[in-house]
């Protein structure tokens, strides 16, 4: 991989970003995610190790998280993800397929 990229922040979403309540409702996007990039085996061992150990306010989705093809995807989609963030609804598994699938 030829560069280092951050896809996301929790602090960019709490207490940075537009329309987030609180640090829970930030934190429950990124374990959707997450729950979502290690069931489709997108992860690499490093994003394993990190989907272990949960996410906290100080959590980010970055590029040397992520399998090659785990990459290919959040550089084409994610933003289109973020776009249609719902805080006020619990993220779903058929919210992200819909965006990311």
């Amino acid at each position: 991989m030829s560069s280092f990229k951050v896809y996301d922040k929790v602090k960019w979403h709490y207490p940075e970003g537009k329309g987030c309540p609180d640090i829970e409702s930030a934190k429950q996007h990124f374990s959707a995610v997450m729950k979502w990039l290690n069931k489709n085996n997108l992860l690499s061992e490093e994003g394993d190790e990190l989907f272990e150990l949960g996410v906290d306010s100080d959590f980010s989705i970055t590029s040397s998280m992520l399998s090659e093809k785990g990459n290919k995807i959040l550089q084409k989609k994610y933003s289109k993800l973020l776009k249609n963030i719902d805080y006020s609804k619990k993220p779903t598994k058929e919210y992200i397929d819909k965006y990311l699938s």
